[in-house]
């Protein structure tokens, strides 16, 4: 790996204003050549990563360069990390459902800070290793709860569908993308109205939903926690049935949905919500 060159390209990604680097993602041959150019700079595999910009960074991630650069320029999820910088507040337990790696549950970890408590909800072995490690690499175990599950609309076993990355992966009986997925693996599941009101960890102020179509399963599985604690959702909505199911469980219970941008103005009705819509509801 030629260090220097990679630092400097830290550097640039650092001072580059964050709209200017999601206009690289759309310049066709230019896009695919600068991406080419940080594949040679990158290592291979996973390595301990600095993120070097974005509201992570500074802080430490095991990445695999050649493929999740997005974590390391903090171009990951633009919209949802304005919105955690805006909403989440110290002292408030948020839960993240659909951990992943662990990129969102840093980010809440930080905005709650050492007053507040984060539970990520991640349900892939492999991405539940790297979730650990990045924890660890922040010194974040004691603030950041790891909840080994699918996140559905009741507690019981349930297969897990592997998709072609860690970021795919879904519990039988979602909606969204229908993949050609390898296999299944079966893991537990539970529903955050067990995780509450059953097994009495503390009801969230603000949930961050983002689980590739098992929206259609979260949410009717948190109708009680919905209706009694009334937390903020930053929501991820994949596909139209889980854009309806979102909009009756949300509306019935009070909820407003609005989009996930400056402003955060109102969706008025179901058809406001496109196949993949970033979502907040209050």
């Amino acid at each position: 790996m030629n260090k220097p060159l990679l630092s400097l390209a830290t550097w640039i990604a650092r001072v580059t204003p964050a709209p200017m680097k999601q206009v690289f993602y759309r310049l066709g041959p230019l896009t695919r050549l600068i991406r080419r150019g940080l594949n040679r700079l990158a290592p291979h595999g996973l390595s301990p990563i600095k993120v070097a910009a974005g509201d992570l960074a500074g802080m430490n991630l095991l990445l695999d360069l050649q493929e999740e650069k997005d974590y390391w320029l903090g171009t990951y999820e633009p919209e949802l990390q304005a919105a955690v910088a805006q909403l989440a507040r110290a002292g408030m337990v948020a839960y993240d459902v659909g951990a992943n790696i662990g990129y969102i549950s840093l980010l809440l970890a930080r905005a709650v800070g050492e007053s507040g408590r984060v539970y990520a909800f991640e349900a892939l072995p492999a991405n539940i290793e790297r979730l650990r490690s990045n924890l660890s690499l922040n010194g974040m175990e004691g603030r950041v709860h790891v909840v080994e599950a699918a996140v559905i609309d009741h507690s019981a076993p349930v297969q897990f569908l592997v998709g072609p990355s860690g970021g795919m992966g879904k519990a039988a009986g979602s909606a969204g993308r229908q993949l050609d997925y390898s296999h299944s693996i079966p893991i537990s599941g539970l529903s955050l109205d067990d995780f509450v009101l059953a097994q009495g960890y503390p009801p969230p102020q603000i949930v961050k939903i983002d689980i590739e179509g098992g929206e259609v399963l979260a949410l009717p599985g948190m109708r009680g926690v919905l209706r009694q604690n009334h937390p903020m959702l930053l929501l991820e909505l994949h596909g139209p049935e889980a854009a309806r199911v979102a909009w009756d469980e949300l509306t019935a219970t009070g909820y407003r949905l609005c989009q996930m941008r400056s402003g955060y103005p109102s969706v008025h009705s179901l058809e406001g919500l496109d196949w993949k819509a970033y979502a907040v509801a209050f």
